[in-house]
């Protein structure tokens, strides 16, 4: 009966979904997707975090889809020096594997050369992901863990499985795709802030106190960089009053975009990390599509390197403030307007033109000639009238 136990325990920790680091289907836990965590523009999720142990490595991981930073190229877990003179590529998409601990709780593996790297799945209800790095607890072995609720068992959408009914029932395939400024959805539509954003100059919103109060002040653009003080190209700057110390929180290169699916009791919010720090702003939005302007409220560091905003505005709403393309009619009714008045100015001068011609030619003198019936015509008088 015992090794019948030890049997099970083994088969049911091996469980093994091979060369798919997005998803886990376990045959009666369920599912762990982590595909809408991680970022397909080639930057990683979590980028250059340290063990708490440790500070001269700094670790950047993306689930799902490969990243490059440094000299790692098209990495999942890539390990940087804290001078980032030196990187190394810990582990890709490529190569990876899921078991099951002894608590029943997912864990990630990747291998790359010597290097091991286990992810452990904690399941979170917390709004925002977190990667906690433990750090290289044996040589070349390294262990981390990812707090999601994505980690949960079915907590995230599970993906769409191809069945008989598919040859008969087709589906849509949706499409998803961001920058700094938008977010697509082809579900439920686009976010755009671009018309929020300052192009040029100061940002849209400069040195704004928190709800808290203390001695710094906030500035945040979104969509495009800007400098104040010693913060320079950056999506958001923290500054202390006296204007003596400023730092960078967010950079609009690294923006990411989370809580994205409609979900209720999740907020959407856009994401800025710092790459030369553990900094990192996130800004929620709130849909308020009655708003005449944007409104921005601080709430401030809410925990250490965490800084954490509230965009209120028509633009944080589904196709809220999506730019229309401008209708051709104005712009060929502006046209012919213009072309007509260039013809009747041109037809003008062409009637003043011929006007003065016909006012300016010289006035011909005919002679006069009166005959005397005495005298023979070629003796003519001839009188020339002026």
């Amino acid at each position: 009966m015992q090794i019948v136990n030890i049997l099970l325990i083994v088969s049911f920790c091996s469980a093994i979904l091979a060369d798919n680091s997005c998803i886990f289907e376990h045959p009666t836990k369920g599912i762990i997707n982590l595909s809408s965590i991680g970022l397909r523009n080639g930057q990683p999720r979590f980028r250059d975090l340290s063990s708490p142990s440790s500070s001269y490595y700094m670790y950047s991981f993306n689930p799902c889809y490969s990243f490059t930073e440094n000299s790692c190229y098209n990495a999942a877990v890539c390990q940087i020096s804290s001078d980032r003179k030196h990187s190394f590529t810990l582990g890709t998409q490529g190569v990876s594997t899921w078991t099951l601990d002894s608590d029943v709780t997912p864990v990630l593996t990747y291998t790359y050369g010597e290097n091991t790297v286990s992810i452990t799945m904690i399941c979170s209800t917390v709004v925002e992901d977190e990667f906690e790095i433990l750090g290289e607890y044996t040589v070349n072995h390294y262990s981390m863990h990812l707090r999601s609720r994505c980690a949960c068992w079915n907590g995230c959408t599970s993906p769409q499985t191809s069945t008989s009914t598919s040859r008969t029932s087709p589906t849509t395939t949706r499409s998803i795709y961001y920058d700094a400024c938008h977010y697509h959805d082809s579900q439920y539509g686009t976010i755009d802030l671009s018309s929020i954003g300052s192009m040029t100059g100061p940002p849209i919103f400069k040195d704004v106190e928190s709800i808290f109060p203390n001695n710094f002040v906030w500035s945040y653009n979104p969509c495009y960089k800007f400098s104040e003080d010693s913060c320079q190209n950056v999506a958001g700057c923290q500054i202390d009053k006296t204007r003596h110390i400023s730092y960078t929180i967010g950079l609009q290169e690294n923006a990411y975009w989370i809580n994205m699916n409609n979900t209720q009791n999740l907020v959407p919010a856009i994401v800025y990390p710092s790459s030369s720090s553990n900094r990192r702003l996130t800004v929620q939005l709130i849909c308020n599509p009655s708003l005449s302007s944007h409104r921005l409220q601080v709430l401030g560091e809410t925990s250490v390197g965490k800084y954490v905003m509230e965009l209120t505005s028509p633009c944080a709403c589904w196709d809220g403030c999506t730019t229309p393309i401008p209708p051709r009619v104005p712009f060929r009714w502006r046209f012919w307007m213009i072309a007509s008045a260039v013809l009747v100015v041109v037809f003008l001068l062409f009637l003043m033109m011929i006007t003065c011609l016909f006012c300016s030619k010289p006035k011909r003198n005919h002679p006069i000639i009166v005959f005397d019936e005495k005298t023979p015509i070629i003796k003519g008088v001839v009188n020339y009238h002026q």
